[in-house]
């Protein structure tokens, strides 16, 4: 059995910890963490964990294009900050702008492409929609939660209290 190189180490990581692998040191590094899970998987010949051999369908994006998106989003947000200005920003207008937004939301898992968008629904009152992956959105709600559990809440006490003046 040979893991598809898609597979980064995250990802092999949440698979050994959903299916409860014991003794795969989760600190290894990657290729480390490969051979042992192989060597679990010949010796106990799991079938359940063949499509490890494919390509990751959960990777729409290589390092490259990943790039390319983020730079895109970044100049939505350098227009945002401009003042949507289309004179001095790299988009001839806002259908132009619009298209491109459109794009780029296609990858919401990229917290600069949330960003944008956000920016840019508030501009124009849009609604469009980042496509955010459960495992991320699943992240973004507890981060959410936490927030919403740390902010401090107002308590009244009352007390007696007596004031003396000389």
């Amino acid at each position: 059995m040979r893991i598809h190189e898609t597979f980064t180490k995250k990802d092999i990581v949440n698979i050994i910890e959903k299916n409860k692998i014991p003794n795969i040191d989760i600190k290894l590094t990657r290729y480390e963490i490969v051979k042992e899970l192989i060597s679990y998987i010949n010796n106990n010949n799991y079938d359940k964990y063949s499509f490890l051999e494919n390509e990751n369908k959960n990777k729409k994006l290589t390092i490259k294009e990943k790039n390319e998106i983020i730079i895109k989003a970044q100049q939505i947000i350098s227009l945002h900050k401009n003042g949507y200005n289309f004179s001095s920003s790299c988009y001839e207008d806002k259908k132009d702008l619009l298209n491109e937004c459109e794009y780029i939301a296609q990858f919401g898992d990229i917290s600069s492409v949330r960003r944008a968008i956000k920016f840019v629904n508030k501009q124009y009152s849009l609604n469009l929609n980042c496509i955010i992956s459960n495992d991320i959105n699943e992240k973004l709600q507890h981060k959410e939660q936490l927030k919403k559990d740390s902010t401090p809440k107002i308590s009244f006490t009352f007390k007696k209290c007596i004031v003396e003046f000389d």
